[in-house]
């Protein structure tokens, strides 16, 4: 009896542990790239990813907008099916930069990042095999 009580713990304790990870599973938020380098900086949201900016740096310069951000990375993008995402301003290592998503067939295949104040191209991670 004894025996059988303690398989019953195991067997129910192992169905919360699957369970626990499927729920696990299902409820991360979802990335907005897809990237195959491990050397990832840590990205901290600006909240603010589509509307025009008028925020300017301590040198005085102003920030582009969310639409030239990826009109930029549109004539950045390589792969002739792939188009540029909505953009979205975060900040790098102090930086301010739009992450802006590489998509080609609805999904994401990479990003690229632009600096939010010069425009240029500072970086980027995926991209198609």
């Amino acid at each position: 009896m004894l025996n059988k009580s303690i398989i019953a713990i195991l067997v129910l304790i192992i169905v919360v542990v699957i369970g626990a990870g499927i729920y696990a599973g299902t409820t991360q938020i979802k990335p907005t790239s897809q990237s195959n380098s491990t050397d990832i900086p840590t990205i901290t949201s600006n909240n603010d990813n589509t509307s025009d900016n008028n925020s300017q740096n301590n040198s005085g310069q102003t920030m582009i907008s969310a639409s030239e951000a990826q009109n930029i990375a549109k004539t950045a993008i390589e792969e002739p099916n792939a188009t540029a995402g909505t953009p979205n301003l975060v900040e790098i290592d102090g930086q301010m930069i739009y992450v802006v998503p590489v998509i080609e067939g609805g999904i994401t295949k990479g990003q690229i990042e632009i600096d939010a104040y010069t425009g240029k191209v500072v970086g980027g991670a995926g991209g198609v095999a």
